[in-house]
């Protein structure tokens, strides 16, 4: 076995251990991230390792560009048999953020549990007999994260911390790698196989998006991204529904 082999293994394995450590401490906000990327940087060395923004000074702005988004749109995904998929609308050019986006500050905010209310559409996949309070809460600290970013990409320092595409999609590959690994411990993952099915190929848009740097399907992922977070776990009223998923709830 070649010794690159031998390390792209060995990283596979940091990263599943550093994985299930992190569900297990319920951390998955900027440093642990940093971590993930130090352990996969083996494999990975023309990438710069960027922490994610906690503060706007000095962080970086979109590689100079804050522009609204456009492009082509995206193309198909696969998912697990039964699966829902993404019924994005179509995206209009954006030059301000939308009512109910915008946040004082551009610093990372931790995910905060005491807000989540799942949605009806949703509700169902968690308590007894199915998935477990643990994967309710990766599920919405996945959305919350992912979201502050790509609002921060799409509007500016003042919707949002900053990343660029690169290591937006390497934070959104990260986030799901903890979910995969929950979900696999989840004795009755199958009878939520609509909603995983949903945020695997949900999560796989985003990375595909933010790597070809495709602006409509970012702005696609962002609707989903933005429905998930801001109305399927939790009652953001002031915030707008795009109905990009197909658990889209006005409550």
């Amino acid at each position: 076995m070649r010794p690159l082999d031998k390390k792209r293994i060995a990283t596979l394995a940091g990263t599943l251990v550093l994985a299930g450590a992190v569900v297990a401490a319920g951390v998955y906000g900027p440093s642990a991230w940093k971590v993930f990327r130090q352990q996969s940087s083996i494999t990975d060395k023309d990438v710069i390792i960027q922490t994610p923004g906690v503060d706007s000074i000095g962080a970086p702005t979109n590689n100079g560009t804050g522009a609204a988004p456009n492009g082509t749109a995206p193309p198909g995904s696969s998912a697990a048999p039964g699966a829902a998929q993404p019924t994005a609308t179509a995206p209009s050019t954006i030059t301000t953020p939308p009512e109910g986006e915008t946040v004082s500050k551009s610093k990372y905010r931790e995910p905060d549990t005491k807000l989540i209310d799942l949605a009806p559409s949703v509700a169902a996949y968690f308590g007894e007999n199915a998935l477990s309070n643990d994967a309710k809460t990766l599920v919405f600290g996945t959305a919350w994260n992912i979201h502050q970013y790509v609002d921060g990409y799409l509007f500016g320092p003042a919707a949002g911390p900053q990343l660029n595409e690169q290591d937006i999609k390497k934070y959104i590959v990260f986030h799901k790698t903890l979910l995969d690994k929950q979900f696999k411990n989840e004795a009755n993952v199958s009878k939520a196989a609509a909603l995983t099915g949903y945020l695997d190929v949900l999560l796989n848009s985003g990375t595909d998006a933010f790597d070809s740097k495709d602006k409509t399907r970012i702005e696609q992922f962002h609707q989903g991204i933005h429905d998930l977070d801001a109305h399927i776990t939790r009652n953001d009223t002031n915030s707008k529904v795009y109905g990009a998923t197909p658990f889209a709830t006005k409550r």
